[in-house]
């Protein structure tokens, strides 16, 4: 029995099919993400983009799963830890930001939550800056020990 081949245009065609559709669940998966740090409820999320609700579920596991891969890949213990921590703790509050700011009606207390909203997220761009910097002038005098040692 002998195996058809498909022609090679059309292999190429299929490829271009599955980088398309793999952007695209890309960008959903931004969008469900997007949302839930917002504070919208899964059913919420799956009725806005249109997908079901155990798509927005396997979108909000993948998220969570390569968060903590890349956590682990990353961060050391000891200092990563406690940064995870620290932008888990403002990701929570930014979620019922998020809620609030929705369900408020005066113009004036909306303003002030996303103002808040604003300051947590350079807190923790600043807390993820502090970490690297930090990691980097490690990794150096790391390099830098060898050396000291061998001058004492």
């Amino acid at each position: 029995m002998s195996v058809i081949q498909k022609p090679l245009e059309n292999r190429k065609n299929d490829e271009q099919n599955f980088t398309g559709t793999k952007s695209a669940i890309e960008k959903r998966r931004q969008r469900v993400y997007l949302l839930n740090l917002q504070g919208f409820s899964n059913s919420e999320i799956a009725k806005e983009i249109n997908v079901s609700l155990s798509t927005v579920e396997k979108d909000l596991h993948h998220m969570k799963y390569y968060c903590l891969k890349w956590t682990k890949e990353v961060l050391d213990f000891g200092r990563g830890k406690q940064l995870l921590d620290a932008c888990n703790q403002i990701d929570l509050v930014q979620t019922e930001l998020w809620k609030m700011y929705r369900t408020e009606k005066d113009v004036d207390a909306k303003k002030r939550i996303l103002d808040s909203i604003a300051s947590n997220s350079i807190r923790k761009e600043k807390k993820f800056k502090g970490y690297f910097s930090y990691t980097e002038e490690m990794k150096r005098l790391d390099k830098l020990r060898p050396e000291m040692e061998l001058e004492n």
